[in-house]
């Protein structure tokens, strides 16, 4: 699954990191939960767009947002079949902008978890594979997503059984097309990030706490 995650890269790196043709203004954020308010990127109609959403998908049958469960991962293996999610997999596709996530994991007495941050080698901007939905919630229309979550890779193994899934840049374009393409195209993307393209350490325990913000988050503890 994937909980938490951070994004601190600037305004003006986002917009031309996608090539969009708009963006909210953006402040770092390191500890950004299920229910927050999130950048999404997804294809307008002028191109890309960046926008704002609920981390918690929401279906379009739902007439109260608060009372639902809190959908914030769909996973790789049903996205497409399962009703909550195979409309918006087949029309509404998005990325999820990040520059890590965390995971935890059990430590040897099987009580206490270790939080760890997982990023990439490069350090460029994460692109989480999302779906997004619109529904109308006590009369206000609300723009809702999920992050696609897949088995975990190597590097992940050790910390958690699954992981978001990560598009390549060049992979982009096909994803957000908002048009019906075939599950065998789109399933292609749905599979663990390169392990050798990533890494991550272990990091304070003040992360547990969704309301802890600071860039001291991330930092190694070791």
């Amino acid at each position: 699954m994937c909980g938490r995650f951070a994004l601190d890269y600037p305004h003006s790196v986002l917009k031309a990191w996608y090539k969009t043709k708009t963006m909210p203004e953006l402040f770092p954020r390191y500890n950004i939960a299920p229910t927050n308010i999130i950048l999404t990127i997804r294809d307008g109609i002028h191109g890309r767009e960046g926008a704002l959403m609920r981390w918690g998908f929401i279906p379009t049958w739902a007439k109260d947002g608060v009372k639902l469960p809190v959908h914030s991962n769909a996973r790789a293996e049903t996205v497409a079949t399962k009703p909550l999610f195979k409309n918006a997999f087949q029309k509404q596709r998005c990325i999820i902008p990040a520059s890590g996530f965390y995971e935890w994991m059990f430590l040897k007495d099987n009580k206490h978890k270790q939080p760890y941050y997982i990023s990439t080698n490069d350090g460029l901007p994460i692109s989480f594979a999302g779906i997004w939905e619109s529904s109308t919630i006590n009369g206000v229309t609300v723009k809702s997503c999920s992050i696609i979550t897949t088995e975990c890779n190597e590097l992940m193994r050790p910390i958690h059984d699954r992981m978001p899934v990560m598009l390549p840049n060049e992979s982009l374009d096909t994803w957000l097309k908002p048009e019906v393409l075939p599950n065998n195209i789109l399933e292609f993307f749905l599979k663990p990030y390169a392990s050798e393209q990533m890494k991550s350490w272990p990091v304070s325990t003040a992360v547990n706490k969704a309301i802890n913000q600071g860039k001291q988050l991330i930092q190694s503890i070791i």
